[in-house]
């Protein structure tokens, strides 16, 4: 994996979900780590297609933008779960969810910023 690949990296290459959450505690700034291929741990969890949901969340939790980030052969993580999480998987919606909405948020955060709009709830509501 190259010199930036890490015990977190590891740990859910080898699906091992418990030393996946051992490392994000001892050290979350692993999380912000790309490999060789520009693959962060959120992205090398959604390789395997079998990461639950919580495992999933933390990552994104550790590294919110790792979640936007493209790898070098051009795949964010949403791309790479719709691939690897089977249809017949039961976590596969709650996954995609989970990333599609910090996708949709950060959309809209950076929307409002380049506007300067203001996008609280509150003035989206007086608006109607």
């Amino acid at each position: 994996m190259g010199l930036k690949h890490s015990k977190l990296h590891s740990a859910i290459l080898q699906e091992d979900w418990i030393q996946t959450l051992r490392q994000l505690q001892t050290d979350k700034y692993n999380a912000m780590i790309a490999n060789r291929y520009g693959d962060y741990p959120i992205h090398l969890a959604c390789y395997t297609g079998r990461a639950p949901p919580y495992v999933i969340r933390i990552l994104i939790n550790a590294y919110p933008n790792a979640v936007i980030k493209k790898n070098k052969a051009g795949y964010d993580s949403v791309d790479i779960a719709s691939k690897n999480y089977k249809i017949s998987n039961p976590h596969r919606e709650q996954v995609l969810a989970m990333l599609r909405t910090y996708i949709d948020d950060h959309l809209c955060s950076k929307y409002c910023e380049e506007t300067d709009t203001d996008c609280s709830l509150e003035s989206v509501v007086m608006s109607q």
